[in-house]
């Protein structure tokens, strides 16, 4: 169950299972460690919020960028390559790693 957004937006650019899993597993660790309901999704809701609004920010980001007019679509289709060569260096990739390496601890408590 991912969390709500101010936008409303659905979790877009391929993220929404991925929201999912992280979402499963720290309900379940916020269940284990707290020993009511209300103050585990109270826990729940506090550890998730900002990495779902910022993951739903940055797909939907890229979503606006699909909607383009032919114009647009042609000059996306001139500059793409350049982009996704530049996209692929270290130090772009590592811009990225908070979508893509983040990391839930099972075994610490919440």
């Amino acid at each position: 169950m991912t969390l709500p957004t101010r936008s409303r937006r659905p979790p877009a650019a391929g993220q929404g299972f991925s929201l999912a899993a992280e979402d499963a597993v720290t309900l379940g660790r916020c269940l284990r460690d707290h020993h009511d309901v209300p103050g585990a999704l109270a826990r729940y809701e506090g550890l998730r919020r900002e990495r779902v609004e910022r993951v739903v920010a940055w797909g939907s980001g890229m979503n606006n960028a699909k909607k383009q007019g032919l114009a647009g679509r042609m000059v996306r289709d001139l500059v793409l390559p350049t982009i996704l060569k530049r996209g692929s260096r270290p130090e772009e990739m590592r811009k990225m790693s908070w979508l893509f390496e983040h990391h839930i601890d099972w075994e610490s408590s919440v």
